[in-house]
This record gives C-alpha cells, sequence and structure tokens, in this order.
C-alpha cells in the first residue's frame, strides 16, 4: 500500500487527518473499526481519501443547531423534513463501509414524507428507502482543503443541495453558501436554496444565531419561524406586484 498523509485543523478547531490510497486498500480498511479511535471516519473509494476526523465542540453545537433550522423550515415550507444527522452515503456498486459523511443530512418534502411511510412499515423498509433514495440536502459546517471534490461526489449520488458553512472558532462570525447539485455537472451557486424554498445565506446565518441563543425549545423555533413567515410573505408580495403588473 502507497499513501500519503496530510492533518489540518479546521476554522472551528476539527481535527482532520486525510489519508490516500488506491480503492483496492480503501476497500480492504472498511473492515477495520475506526470509529474507537475516531468518530468520524469516511473512506472514499472514489476520491482515493480515508478521512478521519475528531469534530470539536464548536463544530457538533453547530451540527445541532442545523438540525433545529432546517427541521422547522423544512416542515413549514415544505411540508416535512427529516434529519437522518451523518448518514453514510454510498454510490451505486462501492464498496460496503465506504462512502461519504455530510455533517447533516436531510429529506425534505415529498422524499421525507415516503421515508415516513418507509419507517411506518418498519426498519427494513426504512433501511431500504435510505440505501436507494438520495437526500435532498446535506450541510457541511467546517469546510477545509480535505473537502475538495465533495460538493461533485453528492451530486453523482443524487443530493440536490449541498450548504457550506464558514465559521472560525472563538468568533460568532458565519457565512453561508448554497449549492445546487447534479449529477456529472458543475456546483452552482444559489442565491436562494431551492429545496427550503426562498432561504438565503443570510437567512440561514439569521437562524443559527436564533437558534444558538434560544433558551428553549419554543423560543429556537420561533427563531426559524419568524424567518420564514417574513420570507412567505415576501414571497407573496413579489408574486401580487407581478400579477398587477401583468394586468396591466
Amino acid at each position: 500500500m502507497s499513501e500519503t498523509g496530510t492533518t489540518y485543523t479546521g476554522p472551528l478547531g476539527s481535527t482532520i487527518h486525510v489519508l490516500r490510497a488506491d480503492a483496492d486498500t480503501i476497500a480492504e480498511l472498511a473492515a477495520i473499526d475506526w470509529s474507537r479511535r475516531f468518530r468520524r471516519v469516511c473512506l472514499d473509494p472514489v476520491r482515493g481519501l480515508i478521512t478521519l476526523m475528531s469534530p470539536s465542540r464548536p463544530h457538533e453545537d453547530l451540527t445541532g443547531i442545523l438540525d433545529n433550522v432546517v427541521d422547522v423550515a423544512g416542515s413549514t415550507l415544505a411540508g416535512a423534513a427529516r434529519s437522518l444527522r451523518s448518514l453514510r452515503l454510498r454510490g451505486q456498486g462501492e464498496p460496503p463501509g465506504t462512502g461519504m459523511e455530510a455533517d447533516c443530512t436531510f429529506y425534505v418534502g415529498e422524499r421525507a414524507r415516503d421515508y415516513f411511510a418507509a419507517l411506518r412499515e418498519g426498519e427494513a423498509a426504512a433501511d431500504a428507502f435510505v440505501d436507494h433514495t438520495a437526500p435532498d440536502l446535506v450541510v457541511e459546517v467546517e469546510i477545509t482543503r480535505a473537502d475538495e471534490g465533495k460538493a461533485e461526489r453528492y451530486g453523482d449520488m443524487g443530493v440536490r443541495e449541498l450548504w457550506r458553512l464558514h465559521g472560525r472558532k472563538g468568533t460568532r462570525e458565519l457565512r453561508a453558501e448554497l449549492l445546487a447539485l447534479q449529477p456529472e455537472m458543475e456546483p452552482r451557486l444559489l442565491d436562494t436554496s431551492q429545496v427550503l424554498e426562498g432561504l438565503t445565506p443570510d437567512d440561514v446565518c439569521e437562524a443559527v444565531d436564533g437558534v444558538r441563543f434560544g433558551r428553549n425549545i419554543d423560543e429556537r423555533k420561533e427563531a426559524v419561524a419568524r424567518i420564514v413567515r417574513r420570507r412567505q410573505h415576501a414571497s407573496v408580495r413579489v408574486r401580487e406586484e407581478q400579477t398587477a403588473y401583468a394586468a396591466h
């Protein structure tokens, strides 16, 4: 086996070790229980990467916040949302135990409703659904050079949208990028989310702050709901103005 290794420190303080190896070696390493040492392990035979991560407290805090944001916004804007947190995603034909693992993974709208229907049939049906149905949205809350090529991989798996959050440990600095994904195409930067219609990158950052400082679950939900209502009202106003203009 021949590989090279690099260690990164993420802007939120997480330590990320990246090793490069050939696809056969990665398939063999997938049989090892790496999680006894590292809480997050990604074995990607397509990019030829082994990623070992020990998430920091700010990283995990932000991940939990995004779960709250998408749950409330998705339930309101799309009628249903389901978080699968750090679900491991594999492309068709890739070895068991390998795959991509986003910080947050969500079904939204129709796919969320289909997932709930499968779950009511039983755990086996839910597992089968997840194995064959890509999530609508994945979120990466800490970006490093180790993430090169991730967006394209998610797109090839059928993920519709990627949110990337750029923060820094010890500060409240936060910036969001929303990317539309499609198989075999370059990611496309979005002004507003397509999965959670109308939400902007600034909305996402504002919602994160609102949830972060909410003292209880009601305050956290209201922080997101307030932003969603504002976007819904803005959307109605635009449609009314367009209709009035067309009538002239």
